[in-house]
């Protein structure tokens, strides 16, 4: 998310009848496939976060990005990145990472999606008991090191159809605020726009229906189908990082509220806003008070 000028973003298996609800005579009914909220597309999985590394080298050790319905594009001390990818259980890719520590930022974003699966290595010691009392389910090295490659040691990677697997009682996709549709009136033409942090940029380049993005100058392998750049104040975090020997103080993007955005989608960009008034709640696009409707397909903000 860039930052805004002025502030710098169980079910448990006990039975068939609990997954699947029963009739009367106590035989299965198969509840009706919901649409995935998340990309318009197919119908609604489970859902894991995973926090991925952005920074130098780890850009080119990058697995399964293109595989995330959603990506959150974050900024963490330094006025470096992070990503935040949300994937969903019915279109896994086979490996994601490398991946990173959780930040303060994570818990209200992923709040919106209920008790989803937020794969991670390690969080700064403050951060941990708010990440213990968020409504996720914490995968990380120390609950689970066996689904995290070298064991957690960096660079680590985790296969999304592994950890979907263990933990059943995954949240499936609900409404987070996106709404799709086949076209929007009005829009500006657009090829090519810009988004920047302090020590990070990111260029997005229509390639034909896609969107191609470079990240600090470099051109990646990574596209996307839309693109919303959310306005946020970026603020001084709660917690402050000794491990580097040195503290590093975090920062909190601020996504509950409202402010304004722009939207990329099929080589065309409106400008509106984002509103979304508590943690829990689905945020809401808008452009001159109508809703903003997104291609099918996959979103960075």
């Amino acid at each position: 998310m860039e930052a805004a000028k002025a502030g710098l973003a169980a079910v448990t298996a006990l039975g068939i009848c609990l997954v699947t609800g029963c009739g009367s005579s106590g035989r299965a009914v198969q509840s009706p496939a919901r649409p995935n909220p998340l990309t318009g597309i197919g119908t609604a999985g489970r859902v894991l976060a995973v926090k991925i590394d952005n920074v130098g080298v780890a850009q080119s050790q990058q697995r399964g990005l293109n595989g995330a319905d959603v990506v959150y594009v974050e900024q963490v001390e330094g006025g470096l990145s992070r990503y935040l990818a949300v994937y969903d259980s019915s279109h896994p890719p086979g490996q994601v990472g490398p991946v990173r520590s959780a930040r303060q930022t994570d818990i209200p974003i992923l709040a919106a999606y209920g008790r989803v699966g937020f794969a991670y290595s390690g969080a700064i010691p403050g951060l941990l008991p708010d990440l213990g009392r968020a409504n996720l389910r914490n995968i990380t090295p120390a609950t689970a090191s066996d689904l995290f490659s070298n064991g957690g040691s960096s660079p680590t990677y985790i296969q999304p159809g592994q950890i979907f697997s263990r933990y059943n009682d995954l949240a499936q996709a609900q409404d987070v605020g996106f709404r799709f549709g086949p076209g929007m009136p009005g829009g500006t033409p657009v090829t090519s726009t810009h988004a920047a942090m302090p020590a990070a940029s990111f260029t997005f380049t229509r390639d034909g229906a896609r969107w191609r993005i470079a990240v600090d100058g470099h051109l990646t392998s990574l596209t996307t189908t839309n693109i919303i750049i959310e306005h946020v104040q970026v603020v001084p975090g709660k917690y402050t990082d000794h491990n580097a020997g040195h503290p590093d103080n975090e920062v909190f993007s601020v996504t509950t509220g409202s402010g304004t955005a722009d939207f990329y989608r099929d080589g065309r960009v409106w400008h509106g806003r984002w509103s979304k008034p508590t943690d829990t709640s689905p945020t809401r696009y808008t452009v001159n008070g109508g809703l903003m409707l997104l291609a099918a397909g996959e979103t960075y903000v």
